[in-house]
C-alpha cells in the first residue's frame, strides 16, 4: 500500500469499506434508477513492485436484486490505470484543488469508443464520507448523471472480503445475482 500512499495519498486513503446510495438521473434531471451500494476497496504492493488497487462494488436494489462489479488497476506515473473487458480508464488526485480533497476518474467503454464517463469524488475533511458525481457522455453529449453519497464503515476491508467467492467466480466486469440486472445498459437510453 506504500507505493500508492506516497504518490496519491487521497486515493490510497479510499481503502476500506464504503456504503451509500446511487441516484441515476437522465439529462433532464429525472430519477431513472436508485440503489444502495457497498464498495470494498483494497490496496496492495505486489512482490513484483507493482502497486495495485482492486475494488468490488456490490449494488442492491429495493427488490433484493444485487449486482457485483470488479475493478482492478495498477499504479503507473501519476495515476491508477484500470483496464478490463468492459472499461479502460484511470483515477488520480486533482493537484489543482488547494484542499487536497478531490479525486477524478475517467474511462471509456472498451467496445464503445464514443462513450465517455467522468467522475469527481470530493472527500470530507475527516476522510469518513465522500460525495461523487458521474457524468455520462455518448458522442460528446451528456445523457446521464449519477449522484452518490457514501460513508466509510471501516478501514479494514479484509473483514468484508470473501476469498471463497473470488476463488469460485471469475473476476469479469460483472457478476449477476438474484434478478440478473445489468447496469451496463439498464440506465442507458442509448442502448434501448
Amino acid at each position: 500500500m506504500g507505493i500508492i500512499s506516497e504518490s496519491l495519498p487521497l486515493v490510497a486513503d479510499q481503502a476500506g469499506v464504503w456504503e451509500g446510495e446511487y441516484v441515476h438521473l437522465d439529462a433532464s434531471h429525472r430519477i431513472i434508477d436508485r440503489h444502495k451500494s457497498r464498495l470494498i476497496c483494497r490496496l496492495s504492493d505486489g512482490a513484483d513492485g507493482v502497486a495495485k488497487l482492486s475494488q468490488t462494488n456490490i449494488y442492491t436494489w429495493a427488490d433484493g436484486t444485487q449486482e457485483l462489479r470488479y475493478f482492478d488497476g495498477t499504479f503507473r506515473g501519476d495515476r491508477v490505470w484500470i483496464s478490463n473487458e468492459l472499461i479502460d480508464g484511470w483515477t488520480g488526485q486533482v493537484g489543482l484543488d488547494p484542499t487536497g480533497r478531490t479525486i477524478m476518474v475517467g474511462w471509456t467503454r472498451a467496445h464503445e469508443p464514443d462513450f465517455r464517463y467522468y467522475e469527481m469524488i470530493t472527500v470530507a475533511e475527516d476522510g469518513e464520507a465522500k460525495n461523487r458525481t458521474w457524468h455520462w457522455y455518448r458522442k460528446g453529449r451528456l445523457f446521464q448523471r449519477t449522484v452518490i453519497n457514501e460513508n466509510r464503515i471501516t478501514r479494514d476491508w479484509r473483514k468484508f472480503d470473501d476469498p471463497a467467492f473470488l476463488r469460485n467466480h471469475p473476476r469479469g466486469p460483472e457478476v449477476r445475482l438474484s434478478g440478473g440486472r445489468s447496469s451496463d445498459t439498464a440506465n442507458d437510453p442509448a442502448s434501448s
